[in-house]
């Protein structure tokens, strides 16, 4: 009876061993298939990330092309526009310098009037003096002649000649006096000339102080330009994660404690004693072999074949309380 619960406890130790090789073998398969489905999956996520920065990237440079263009062209426009205020600008200064020329020539022509005016006024004014003090020496000399008449239808001698010579001296000392009178006429009709001509020379002065300057060519405004391309940059390919490693479990470790367990089984029943005998029926792998003790069993896994031997006849030895 022991050794049939040996050979049991074997067969289930073997069994044990090829159900838990199976099982890892079945998990280390699972876990191969996980860390494949990952990368799969890193893969994917690696290849879909390159693709929209590669896009990300084209669109990048169409969109800085086309601002650049709209800027080009805005800029073009504005540049059109200057120069247009730049053409009218130039025209309206041409325009204000003809006024201005024509206004100064106009100027000049009413301070030459004015001074001529004033010069024939003064030139009137100096006659009529000059005409006055004729007059007035007329009169003085007529006069002269009227006292040295009245003189001489008086007595003769010394007394007559003295009412002469008074007459005279009186008549010379008026005429001294209009003389001089008029020369301080003469003398400040001078002056105002002078001052007339001033006048006409600061107003004139005034003139030219005032006119424009003939103005120039305007600057060229530059002309917009496009700024130069861009040094672009392909965006650096993203290589895919690594999957970690999927966890393996040793098949073979489940066979060797199986098998080491049948064997420490076995080991312990005397096969060599007499108390053997027959199985009532074969053991479970062992087929119809009954006649041996020991038989051949095969069983693949994972491609390769593990062999072991157990008992398929012995004959039974029972026991119990001294007998047998």
């Amino acid at each position: 009876m022991p050794a049939t619960w040996a050979a049991v406890g074997a067969i289930s130790s073997i069994a044990g061993g090829i159900f838990g090789a199976t099982q890892a073998d079945q998990q280390n398969r699972q876990a191969r298939e996980g860390q494949e489905a990952q990368q799969k999956l890193l893969n994917e996520q690696a290849k879909l990330q390159n693709e929209y920065n590669q896009r990300k990237f084209e669109a990048d440079k169409e969109n800085y092309r086309k601002q650049v263009e709209y800027n080009f062209e805005t800029a073009v426009k504005n540049w059109q526009y200057n120069m247009t205020l730049r053409a009218l600008e130039e025209k309206t200064n041409a325009q204000q310098y003809l006024m201005n020329i024509e206004n100064s020539q106009k100027q000049l022509t009413f301070n030459e009037i004015a001074a001529q005016q004033a010069q024939s006024r003064e030139q009137l004014a100096l006659n009529d003096a000059k005409a006055e003090y004729r007059f007035n020496a007329q009169d003085q000399l007529v006069a002269q002649l009227q006292a040295q008449g009245k003189a001489r239808l008086g007595q003769a001698g010394r007394s007559m000649q003295k009412r002469v010579q008074s007459s005279e001296a009186q008549i010379g000392r008026d005429l001294a006096v209009m003389s001089a009178s008029l020369t301080g006429e003469i003398n400040a009709s001078h002056l105002r000339m002078f001052d007339i001509n001033m006048g006409k020379y600061a107003a004139n002065a005034n003139v030219e102080a005032a006119r424009m300057l003939r103005p120039g060519r305007l600057p060229d405004i530059p002309a917009p330009t496009k700024p130069p391309e861009p040094t672009w940059v392909e965006p650096m390919k993203i290589l895919p994660g690594m999957a970690p490693p999927a966890a393996q479990q040793s098949t073979m470790m489940p066979l060797i404690e199986g098998f080491g367990s049948a064997a420490t089984s076995l080991a312990s029943v005397d096969w060599k004693s007499g108390n053997t005998g027959k199985l009532p029926a074969p053991l479970p792998g062992g087929g119809g072999n009954t006649a041996g003790y020991i038989t051949q069993q095969n069983t693949q896994f994972g491609g390769q074949t593990f062999s072991y031997k157990s008992p398929t006849s012995y004959t039974p030895n029972y026991s119990f309380g001294g007998l047998t």
